[in-house]
């Protein structure tokens, strides 16, 4: 029966928000945790919570060790599940429930390890992403694996519809897992295959720029998109400005040979700005990110750039 499942998740991003509205329409949820750094997602879930039975906390590395046990306690939780939490849950904590822990990992395991393999899978160029669940232990996305889904990453996805379709997935995968428990069937899992293991770390600057020399248009297209809106749009270097593109398409021109990757074909309001890439294709950036706001690609004429400008890797 649900009324024997009570569920506590521990998230610090809105990707989880739709498998949190899956557990409260069951009557599942009962505790949701998230760190103390992230007062925004707090406000957020604590306004939509707000009337109802469950409980919200927000917990630091200091705390946590306290909090758990005594909010686990207190709301009679049978199993937690995480769902991008960032911080380690100690080892001892991780037999405290009968249900355990839970993670699930917006990614494919083992092969995307890491705290933002969203982002790692789309830079890496994937035709597809995912989510995996998996049983959590003391070490970082190494547990086994209870259940894994795959979505495709179409060419138009940004970071942000990804999130959104990751998010949708995780409500769905939810639902699934809830099931195993409500029917107390026992949850199988498999070892990962450490063979096939990558972590990925959180990337720097130098990892968000385009590189001209070597980068295609479908490639640099795909880091304009892995890059916005959560850094603005993906970092390029003209006249020792540094912009971000926030949204550019291929087009279907062609640049001469001797044009060097990274010049400026068009820029102008009927045009737009295009630029070429190494394959000799001719992207147009329609949204560029400055200091000053968020504005069409070809308005870099009002800050001095001009038709066969180079961009710069």
């Amino acid at each position: 029966m649900s009324n024997n499942v009570r569920i506590m998740v521990l998230c610090n991003n809105e990707i989880a928000i739709p498998a949190l509205q899956q557990l409260y329409m069951n009557g599942v949820l009962k505790a949701v945790v998230v760190p103390q750094k992230n007062s925004d997602l707090y406000s957020l879930l604590k306004s939509m919570l707000t009337g109802t039975d469950i409980t919200i906390s927000s917990v630091n590395k200091k705390n946590l060790e306290t909090t758990l046990p005594s909010l686990t306690a207190e709301k009679n939780i049978t199993s937690a599940w995480l769902m991008t939490f960032s911080y380690i849950i100690p080892k001892y904590l991780l037999s405290l429930l009968p249900g355990g822990f839970i993670n699930f990992h917006y990614g494919i395991l083992p092969k995307y390890r890491g705290a933002n393999p969203i982002l790692a899978q789309m830079l890496q160029y994937e035709t597809h992403s995912g989510l995996t669940i998996h049983i959590a232990d003391e070490n970082i996305d190494t547990g086994p694996i209870v259940m894994q889904q795959k979505i495709s990453i179409e060419d138009t996805d940004t970071f942000g519809i990804q999130c959104r379709k990751l998010g949708m997935l995780g409500a769905s995968m939810a639902q699934q897992l809830l099931q195993l428990f409500i029917q107390n069937i026992g949850i199988s899992s498999i070892p990962q295959n450490e063979s096939l293991a990558n972590y990925y770390k959180k990337p720097i600057a130098t990892d968000l720029m385009i590189n001209w020399g070597t980068m295609s248009s479908t490639q640099v297209i795909r880091m304009v998109n892995a890059c916005n809106p959560w850094n603005k749009g993906a970092g390029a270097i003209i006249d020792n400005q540094v912009i971000c593109f926030t949204a550019a398409e291929i087009t279907t021109d062609t640049a001469e040979e001797n044009t060097l990757p990274g010049t400026i074909v068009s820029i102008n309001d009927t045009e737009g700005l295009k630029i070429k890439c190494c394959d000799r294709k001719v992207i147009r950036v329609t949204i560029i990110y400055l200091p000053d706001g968020f504005f069409p690609g070809y308005k870099l004429t009002d800050y001095g750039i001009k038709i066969n400008g180079r961009f710069i890797s």
